[in-house]
């Protein structure tokens, strides 16, 4: 029997570290007799809150770069490894509102010392950085391996940052509870990134494979099969890898989900043209050419579900996942209906091989939905839908359907907990 896995959502994430915060510093200053201000004439209220901004900053920032590291320990916590990244995003965008905060709230120490100029080159550094490789405008404008390298110059910013709150006279100095959970998390981060730079591709052995086979379809989607050099990689259906491909970018790997089943002799990908990366590999890409995959990462799986009955909700590329899952079912406990949409027919490039999954699979049915011929799929239009007992739906594609499906399913009384999804983006 599959149990149902939980998980920290953001909702949950957010509240918790900055609850935990809080009430640290509610029982330091409770207890604290000393005098609350470092210089004279300076405002109390004006210190603490400008030292917890500060703090704040440090601990996010912290838990952000564990997250960097890709660990399988992280990454269970949160849910996998997109949702873990969406997590980290919005903590990137809240430690730069915090770490203005801190700049303007604070009270400045007449007297000079070296952490003050180390401070004001991290706030620079670190708000260059998020804005750069966060913002939505910069992200779809900047390659992707200038977006990286920026990306991983944070760990260092981070650490100038570190290094100003050491050498500043602060009140978290003198509070023992708040000093050991910032400067523990200081620790933990600055090891976090020491370890994804110097130790992660050591002790994150990589998969060999060569490309055995190149098939594209009519809707600019490239199928790449590759055959293992030694060792084939142990995956869950539904999971995903980080591909190298030495002849397009050596220095790069690049997420794909893997539309195989474990048990296949070769492992499958399948790439549509989105940006600057596939697109080289729809026109570069040869036979023969050596990869490395790092992996697999990822819990949209089915042993996320103990329902008895399943909705699989696929647009477009999203189908990768399914198809991995599709042929694994017969070890499977659940009925599944495989809804697929697409613009066209004509895009459904492995419509064939799923239909003749079902007609194999008694306890799947797939349906193709082209939405120029039927409408948008929406959750009423789905016959599973009308029975919510031991239902869970999957979904995985664009996130404007994603977005849209999951508030229809939640408004004919599907719970959140029963909704499963995968994000698309990375950065």
């Amino acid at each position: 029997m599959r149990r149902r896995l939980r998980f920290i959502e953001s909702e949950v994430y957010f509240p918790i570290i900055i609850g935990l915060h809080l009430l640290l510093w509610a029982v330091d200053l409770f207890l604290y007799s000393g005098p609350l201000i470092l210089n004279e004439g300076e405002n109390p209220v004006q210190r603490i809150l400008g030292e917890v901004m500060a703090s704040w900053v440090v601990t996010v920032f912290g838990f952000n770069l564990l997250m960097a590291t890709r660990a399988h320990w992280v990454e269970g916590i949160f849910g996998g490894l997109d949702k873990m990244y969406l997590i980290h995003r919005r903590g990137g965008m809240i430690a730069m509102v915090l770490l203005f905060l801190h700049f303007v709230i604070v009270s400045k120490d007449p007297e000079f010392t070296i952490g003050k100029p180390l401070g004001f080159i991290a706030m620079v550094l670190i708000f260059l950085g998020i804005v750069l490789s966060a913002a939505p405008f910069f992200k779809q404008r900047i390659p992707y391996r200038k977006w990286l390298t920026m990306h991983r110059l944070m760990g260092p910013f981070y650490v100038i940052g570190v290094c100003h709150a050491l050498l500043v006279p602060t009140l978290t100095s003198k509070l023992p509870l708040v000093r050991a959970y910032v400067f523990g998390m200081a620790i933990m981060g600055i090891a976090a990134w020491l370890y994804r730079v110097l130790l992660h591709r050591w002790l994150h052995p990589r998969s060999s494979y060569n490309v055995a086979d190149i098939k594209p379809f009519d809707n600019a989607v490239l199928a790449v099969e590759m055959s293992p050099v030694e060792a084939p990689l142990q995956f869950v259906p539904g999971q995903f890898a980080f591909f190298n491909f030495s002849g397009i970018n050596r220095r790069e790997s690049h997420p794909f989900t893997l539309a195989s089943a474990p048990e296949q002799d070769r492992l499958r990908i399948a790439v549509k043209n989105l940006g600057d990366f596939t697109k080289s590999l729809q026109t570069q890409l040869q036979v023969g050419e050596p990869v490395k995959v790092e992996g697999p990462y990822g819990v949209f799986t089915q042993n996320r579900s103990s329902a008895n009955r399943q909705i699989w909700v696929a647009g477009g590329i999203g189908i990768t996942p399914f198809l991995s899952m599709a042929h694994a079912l017969k070890d499977s406990e659940s009925e599944v209906a495989l809804y697929w949409t697409v613009y066209r027919k004509e895009e459904a490039g492995f419509d064939d091989e799923l239909r003749d999954l079902a007609e194999r699979m008694p306890d799947l049915t797939y349906h193709l939905w082209p939405s120029e011929e039927n409408g948008l799929l929406t959750a009423e239009a789905i016959p599973e839908t009308k029975e919510t007992d031991g239902l869970d739906v999957f979904i995985c594609g664009p996130e404007t359907l994603r977005h849209s499906l999951t508030d229809q399913l939640r408004a004919i009384g599907i719970p959140q907990r029963s909704i499963h999804s995968e994000e698309f983006a990375f950065r």
